[in-house]
C-alpha cells in the first residue's frame, strides 16, 4: 500500500520537524537553549498555576529523577520555582517564573501558529477527516503506550 509508505514518512517527517523548531523557536524567542523534555515541562506547569512534581513526571512520561534533573536545569535558568507544600513537606510543587511564563506563551503562539497553518485551507468537511484521523492516531498511541506501561497486552502477544 503505497499510501502508507507515504504517511509513515510524512509521521517521522512532522514529528522531528516539530521537536527541532519548538527548540530552535524557543532559543530563538529566550535567547537561550532548551531541550524538547524542558519545553514540554514548562508547557505542562504552565496549564496550571502551580503542579505537583510527581504529577508533571508521569504526565511527560518521565521518572521524578527524570524531571528533578530537568527542573534543576530549569531553576538555573530562571524559568521555574520549586516550593514545598505547606500542607504535606513531601510535596514538592513548580510554578514558573516570570521568564517562564513568557515562555510558555511563546510556545504556546508557535502552536497556534501552526494549527492555524494546518486548517487555514480546510472545509470544515476535511477538517473533520483530520481531526478524526488524529484522534485515531491519538488512541493508538494511548494503546501503545499502555502496552509499554504492561496495562494491556497486544492481541498477538503470548
Amino acid at each position: 500500500m503505497a499510501g502508507a509508505e507515504q504517511f509513515h514518512s510524512f509521521l517521522v517527517d512532522v514529528f522531528g520537524r516539530i521537536n527541532k523548531i519548538e527548540e530552535r523557536a524557543m532559543a530563538e524567542g529566550l535567547g537561550s537553549a532548551l531541550s524538547i523534555t524542558e519545553i514540554h515541562i514548562i508547557e505542562k506547569i504552565g496549564a496550571h498555576e502551580s503542579a505537583r512534581m510527581g504529577e508533571v513526571a508521569k504526565s511527560i512520561g518521565v521518572t521524578l529523577a527524570t524531571l528533578t534533573v530537568a527542573c534543576d536545569k530549569l531553576v538555573a535558568k530562571g524559568l521555574v520555582r520549586r516550593m514545598r507544600s505547606a500542607e504535606d513537606r513531601r510535596v514538592v510543587n513548580i510554578t514558573l517564573t516570570a521568564k517562564g511564563r513568557a515562555a510558555y506563551e511563546y510556545h504556546q503562539a508557535f502552536h497556534d501558529r501552526m494549527i492555524a497553518a494546518m486548517l487555514e485551507d480546510l472545509s470544515p468537511e476535511q477538517a473533520a477527516v483530520l481531526a478524526q484521523s488524529l484522534q485515531k492516531l491519538q488512541a493508538f498511541f494511548r494503546k501503545e503506550e499502555a502496552v509499554i506501561d504492561g496495562q494491556e497486552r497486544r492481541p498477538c502477544d503470548p
